[in-house]
């Protein structure tokens, strides 16, 4: 399973893109945009990725009260993130959060959301590459929260504009989500009423948005 996603990732996601760009002789520096973020905006957007990754879970957690996720799914996924001893445990960290992180945005916010946003504008682009994010996981139950994982990093690419910094945050959030499965950390922690579960999701939205505003004004000044 992990070999099926590491060529899907690097083959289909990523291989494919690069090899149309090169026969098609289209403006690789422009679609993949690769220049050094400042130090100071690469520690905001990990920073960022922390409580925005924590809000995600909670969000999985509500959406299961509306659109739970069948059981045979939850048993792929457990597969997926399973592993036995410290070097397979690495080597799924390495498969299931740096590859994807690193392919997938090659494709959404390089290919995608650049050429999105020189026909139709920025807003439309993230908007756009956000939706194609979403229907190309292929999970349904899903999307609503694929689609918003897809409009934040979309934002810190059309924010930052290079692609290192989605790319940062994506295996930061995939990262977050195979080292808390194996951990056993699930959110809410006991519940959504709970007082400590109420407290901490406050916290990840309030630094969510004062860190985003933070990593906005240091972007637009490297």
């Amino acid at each position: 399973m992990s070999l099926g996603v590491f060529l899907n990732e690097t083959i289909v996601i990523a291989g494919l893109p690069l090899l149309l760009v090169i026969l098609m002789g289209f403006d690789r520096s422009r679609l993949f945009s690769l220049t050094s973020p400042k130090a100071a905006t690469l520690i905001l957007a990990i920073l960022l990725s922390i409580p925005t990754a924590l809000v995600i879970d909670y969000s999985v957690s509500a959406s299961e009260f509306v659109f739970p996720l069948p059981q045979q799914y939850h048993d792929i996924l457990d597969q997926l993130m399973a592993f036995a001893g410290a070097k397979e445990f690495f080597l799924k960290l390495f498969v299931l959060c740096v590859v994807p992180g690193f392919c997938e945005e090659i494709f959404f916010r390089g290919f995608c959301q650049t050429s999105f946003e020189a026909r139709w504008g920025k807003t439309a682009a993230i908007f756009m590459t956000a939706v194609l994010f979403a229907l190309l996981h292929g999970n349904p139950w899903y999307m609503h929260l694929y689609f918003l994982l897809g409009c934040y990093l979309s934002w810190v690419y059309a924010v930052s504009r290079t692609l290192w910094i989605p790319i940062v945050c994506h295996m930061m959030n995939n990262g977050w989500t195979f080292i808390n499965h194996a951990r056993g950390i699930e959110y809410p922690l006991k519940s959504f009423s709970d007082t400590r579960d109420i407290t901490l999701l406050l916290i990840g939205l309030i630094f969510s948005g004062v860190i985003a505003l933070i990593f906005r004004r240091a972007a637009s000044r490297d």
